[in-house]
């Protein structure tokens, strides 16, 4: 405003468009920019200018990786032994303790199994016979006072049990005198006195075992009528006996088995069992 008034009196009430007579003091509408010109080309270079003062010292750099270790020096001499100390004295036996309490005994263990039996052995060779003793007197005519006997002829199994007997089946009868056929598979004397007994039985067993075969009185194994051997399986095996024993009126004679395991005992084919009695006097 101030150039306005030295420059140009009329224009005085002027603002910033031309708005008076006085044109070539008022300014008058900006125009639109023009185009930017092209870069000039870079002057010389200036002359160098002086050396600033030195700057601060940077920080310690990272250390370096450590070199090679040195080779290990000679070993030094050994140093002089030093001189053993005095041996100290020996200390006082302590007290002996007291003996504990007895504890009380243990209990007894179960009994072991019973082992296996072992296998049968060889037949012995057979011996020689015996020269024949002389013949006996002359019976009476009468004959025999009294005699019984059974068999059997039935192949069959029987099952034994350990610690028992079981009666040899004797269904078939031979001809009687004063003697009875009762039980089943027995002979009952009737007549007291001194009697030929005569027994024989073919058995097999399904298991290697001992096999007792003896004929009873009253239940009672005869002892001089017993007869124990050990059986291979399978394979059959002959019992027969003789005896004379002294037997009274009513006594009941039959033959029985029994063995120390639990097994099956086979009577073999044809006659397999027999049981004879013969009063001699």
């Amino acid at each position: 405003m101030d150039f306005f008034r030295r420059n140009c009196e009329n224009c005085y009430d002027c603002q910033e468009q031309s708005c008076c007579n006085c044109n070539r003091c008022c300014p008058g509408p900006r125009g639109p920019q023009g185009p930017r010109g092209c870069m000039g080309p870079t002057g010389p270079q200036g002359p160098r200018g002086c050396m600033g003062p030195t700057g601060p010292q940077g920080p310690q750099g990272f250390q370096g990786i450590p070199g090679p270790t040195g080779a290990t020096g000679p070993q030094g001499p050994q140093g002089f032994q030093g001189v053993p100390g005095p041996t100290g004295a020996t200390g006082q036996q302590g007290i002996q303790g007291i003996q504990g309490i007895p504890g009380p005994a243990g209990a007894t263990g179960p009994q072991g199994l019973q082992g296996i039996q072992g296998p049968a052995g060889a037949t012995g060779p057979q011996g020689l016979q015996g020269i024949p003793g002389p013949t006996g007197p002359t019976g009476i005519s009468d004959g025999l006072a009294s005699y019984a006997g059974r068999y059997n002829t039935t192949p069959q199994t029987l099952q034994l049990v350990i610690g028992g007997s079981t009666q040899v089946p004797l269904p078939s009868t031979m001809p009687v005198k004063q003697a009875t056929y009762t039980p089943t598979n027995s002979i009952t004397v009737t007549e007291s006195g001194v009697y030929d007994i005569s027994y024989s039985t073919n058995v097999s067993a399904a298991i290697a075992t001992t096999l007792t075969v003896a004929v009873r009185q009253n239940g009672v194994n005869i002892p001089e009528a017993t007869i124990s051997r050990a059986l291979a399986v399978g394979v059959n095996s002959l019992f027969s006996g003789e005896a004379i024993v002294s037997l009274t009126a009513g006594t009941v004679i039959d033959m029985a088995v029994s063995t120390l395991l639990a097994v099956g005992v086979t009577l073999g084919g044809g006659v397999s069992a027999t049981l004879t009695l013969k009063k001699l006097d």
